[in-house]
């Protein structure tokens, strides 16, 4: 942590371990969140159908929407329950992102309520390596050499194909 007082002492600068920056008015202390970042490594980026919001999802777990009209993070989640690193995220039209992570689940949320909405468990043995979605359909690759077709709604596998 780092805190830093501006030359007329009316403001502070802190940063924080968890990436965050705020500005606090020394004459009461109240604050306000100047900037974030993620703290771990980044493993994928994807737009949804705004070309101004885009999702970021790091390697332990955290997930952030950005608005690139305010150069913002909008909403950061982190998922419960977690026991690998995430692999892949895509961002879809519905306020969803769907994720795909190296202990095989497949995890959706919605970045306007803040939650997890679903999660299939095993999708794959092994890590998911990559994710489609479109329409009805999820499309899935897997470390497991599978690639694997689900309806969206059920979560129903539909088919695959393996190496």
């Amino acid at each position: 942590m780092n805190i830093n007082i501006s030359n007329d002492e009316k403001e502070l600068i802190v940063g924080t371990l968890s990436g965050k920056m705020y500005r606090v008015l020394t004459a009461d202390l109240s604050f306000m969140l100047h900037s974030d970042a993620h703290n771990a490594c980044i493993n994928d980026l994807s737009f949804g159908a705004d070309s101004n919001l885009f999702a970021a999802i790091d390697e332990s777990g955290a997930l952030k929407v950005w608005d690139l009209s305010e150069y913002k993070c909008q909403v950061t989640m982190m998922p419960a329950r977690v026991t690998g690193g995430v692999s892949c995220c895509i961002a879809k039209d519905d306020n969803t992102i769907i994720t795909g992570w190296r202990d095989g689940f497949l995890r959706c949320f919605d970045y306007n309520r803040r939650a997890q909405l679903w999660e299939v468990a095993n999708a794959h043995r092994g890590a998911i390596t990559t994710i489609y979605a479109d329409g009805n359909y999820i499309l899935t690759g897997g470390q497991d050499g599978a690639v694997r077709v689900w309806q969206r709604q059920s979560r129903k596998l539909l088919t695959q194909f393996n190496d």
